[in-house]
């Protein structure tokens, strides 16, 4: 009876395709494995400056760009960085498409532009 579930498990291992594994899948799971700005909606890429002096955490600013990004209905995942430096900025990748860098305080700006590039690359592939 466990033979298949072994099987597949083994093979998950073996490759790392996460696709094998549908318990344990989660878009995060599949990002990695295949071009995440392909493989679903919005990349929300948020670039944390190491000497930020910005108020909120990364946690919270995946936290309002998620509700927002949620209450649209589209489906998102998030990338965050730390890079050198004081600045921190929010990236949309939709498909081969970039909308932004654009600072915390401007976030909003992007996903309209955002939201249109999905809708448009889902039309295309149906």
């Amino acid at each position: 009876i466990a033979l298949p579930g072994t099987a597949a498990y083994l093979y998950f291992r073996y490759t790392q395709d996460p696709t094998l594994r549908p318990l344990g899948l989660t878009q995060e799971a599949l990002a990695k494995t295949r071009n995440a700005t392909e493989a679903f909606g919005i990349t929300v890429r948020i670039d944390w400056g190491r000497e930020s002096k910005f108020q909120n955490t990364p946690e919270h600013l995946k936290l309002l760009i998620g509700r927002t990004l949620s209450s649209l209905d589209v489906e998102h995942h998030f990338r965050h960085e730390t890079v050198d430096g004081r600045n921190v900025s929010i990236t949309y990748l939709v498909g081969q498409n970039r909308f932004g860098p654009f600072p915390p305080g401007r976030a909003a700006h992007g996903i309209r532009a955002s939201i249109a590039a999905l809708r448009m690359t889902q039309r295309a592939r149906k």
